[in-house]
């Protein structure tokens, strides 16, 4: 479904579907074997020939459909793309993913993936952030009746209920970024972890010169088995998620024919009822309050997979190749329906001030 042509950029942003490609899945593949390549080759355990070799290859160099087959007979992907890898380099291919294993690889990836999808929800934050500024800035002293427990309150003004907002968003902000801080992390260890094919230290050096390369950090001694880093950005993103869901429900809720506060600005055949032509339906908040939970909810996996046996457990890892994407996915269609939300989004002052004045006479009426 979140293929679909039809109803993909409902789910997802092109751009962060494109972070998520397959594309660009095999081709981080490929960048960290040419990493660990080339760093090995600087600490002379292979030859510099090889290193450079496999820096002159490309995505396009990869038979995609002998990767398939290989991945449906092996049960990894690198199994088939490594042997690829050395068929090109005849001779030299024994040093090809040297000391290296399946996790090592695919983990760095993943590490590489989450730090371009963390950049991009970044973006995404710092554009809903200005249109609650701009709404802010031109309507925040308008008065508008409370509502708590679905009743009436006390007058407050439009800001606040915006300020709220505001805040919680850069605190989700503030969190993705110190999960990043803790979960981007290079994986270079072995069958095991720990670099014991490694002699002389070499493994450590080069853990940490492909960390520094590619921009990541290092946890020691690994965290092949240890998911907590995962879990920690996948969570700060389904919280992200709830906060939107929130958000947009709220503004839903205030766009109704009842209340009448908020309204999506209209244009032709925009949110048009197939049964009723009078209805001109919310499209915005209704897609980022659905897509938001629907990011929250495919976050919330991400704890069931963080329960590893031993060294490694392929049963609960396997599904992170399925949970991490979609999270990020999701997220980026809730954060871009919120961003198109703010920017369409008119103020009704004069139904504020009808409801407030409807409001506050009935506080007098009970009051006598």
């Amino acid at each position: 479904m979140l293929d679909f042509s039809l109803y993909r950029d409902c789910f997802s942003s092109p751009e962060m579907r494109a972070a998520w490609s397959e594309d660009a899945t095999i081709d981080c593949w490929l960048r960290v074997e040419q990493t660990l390549a080339r760093h090995q080759a600087a600490h002379g355990l292979i030859p510099e020939s090889v290193a450079t070799a496999l820096a002159g290859l490309s995505l396009a160099d990869i038979d995609r459909h002998q990767l398939r087959e290989d991945m449906m007979l092996v049960g990894r992907p690198i199994v088939g793309l490594v042997r690829q890898l050395r068929e090109s380099l005849g001779d030299a291919q024994g040093h090809v993913h040297h000391h290296a294993t399946t996790q090592d690889i695919m983990d760095t990836a993943l590490a590489l993936q989450m730090r371009d999808g963390l950049r991009q929800i970044s973006t995404l934050l710092d554009g809903i952030l200005a249109g609650i500024d701009a709404h802010i800035n031109d309507h925040g002293m308008q008065q508008m009746i409370g509502r708590t427990n679905g009743q009436h309150a006390v007058p407050l003004n439009l800001a606040t209920k915006l300020e709220v907002w505001k805040s919680e968003l850069r605190r989700r902000a503030i969190c993705i970024e110190q999960a990043g801080q803790r979960g981007l992390n290079v994986q270079i260890g072995g069958p095991v972890g720990d670099l014991q094919a490694y002699e002389s230290g070499t493994g450590k050096a080069i853990k940490a010169g492909i960390a520094e390369d590619l921009g990541l950090h290092v946890v020691e001694p690994h965290w092949q088995n240890a998911r907590d880093g995962i879990a920690d950005i996948v969570g700060a993103i389904g919280t992200l998620c709830g906060t939107l869901c929130k958000i947009a429900q709220n503004v839903n809720l205030l766009s109704s024919s009842d209340i009448d506060e908020f309204a999506e600005n209209p244009s032709p055949g925009k949110g048009a009822s197939s049964a009723m032509g009078h209805k001109r339906n919310q499209r915005a908040s209704e897609f980022a309050e659905a897509v938001a939970r629907l990011g929250r909810q495919r976050a919330e996996q991400i704890g069931e997979l963080t329960l590893h046996q031993h060294e490694r457990s392929g049963g609960t890892w396997i599904g992170e190749w399925v949970v991490v994407p979609e999270t990020f996915l999701l997220a980026s269609g809730a954060l871009s329906w919120t961003e198109k939300l703010f920017q369409i989004l008119s103020i009704n002052k004069g139904a504020m001030e009808r409801n407030l004045a409807n409001a506050m006479q009935k506080v007098r009426e009970q009051a006598h």
